[in-house]
């Protein structure tokens, strides 16, 4: 009988601390994101399709990095208000070390790999990376924004066209490392016209989101 009155399990204070570093969506109007509402937290449990790399010799790298499992991790997700932009942001923590091998697999697959495929059901997915140079998001400067490997901290930003020309998703994703912890921060839309309203839109939600989730993530770093 005790069962049915046994107390609660405790919630992971780990857990809580991370979720912490989330941004919110009370948080969003005061940094010009008030068009951003706050969607159900994305599970992290689901594992990535199957990804082969070009070159082949990489493919282990590639899915053993976007496979990569958080010892905990807290998420959360925004979208606009016609559904066009949507932005997912994680914080995690992994055993000692572990982010640090994590976030040297990423540059690897970043540096090594221009382009793969995902296996997603009887459908073959290209994906390319965009080279940062040419990039109007300019991820270098980000990287170089919040990037500081002196002090335990490292940043690593790329965008991702996915799809048949035409029908492209263009996904940016920034990744920042502190210590065993890292924030993930991905925006996701469609690859349109480079000088049309939307990609100004979009430069401008991720002016804003880049302002809030490093800043908060990182804390006093950034002072």
């Amino acid at each position: 009988m005790s069962q049915l009155f046994a107390e609660p399990e405790p919630a992971d204070p780990g857990l809580e601390d991370l979720a912490r570093l989330l941004v919110t969506a009370a948080e969003l109007p005061a940094a010009g994101l008030g068009d951003f509402t706050e969607l159900a937290s994305p599970s992290s449990d689901e594992d990535p399709p199957p990804m082969t790399a070009s070159p082949p010799e990489l493919t282990a790298v590639l899915n053993r990095a976007f496979g990569d499992k958080a010892a905990r991790e807290v998420r959360t997700s925004f979208m606009n208000a016609d559904s066009s932009i949507v932005v997912d942001e994680g914080v995690s923590e992994r055993v000692p070390g572990a982010a640090a091998a994590w976030m040297a697999d990423m540059r690897r697959v970043y540096a090594e790999c221009a382009s793969w495929t995902m296996s997603v059901g009887d459908d073959e997915i290209t994906v390319q990376v965009v080279d940062p140079a040419e990039d109007p998001g300019e991820p270098l400067k980000v990287e170089q924004r919040f990037g500081d490997e002196g002090g335990g901290a490292e940043a690593l930003m790329r965008t991702m066209l996915a799809g048949p020309p035409g029908q492209q998703a263009r996904i940016t994703t920034l990744l920042v490392r502190d210590g065993d912890r890292a924030l993930e921060l991905t925006f996701r839309s469609l690859a349109g016209d480079p000088d049309g309203p939307d990609a100004h839109r979009l430069a401008a939600a991720m002016a804003g989101f880049l302002d809030l989730a490093p800043a908060k993530f990182l804390g006093p770093r950034l002072g």
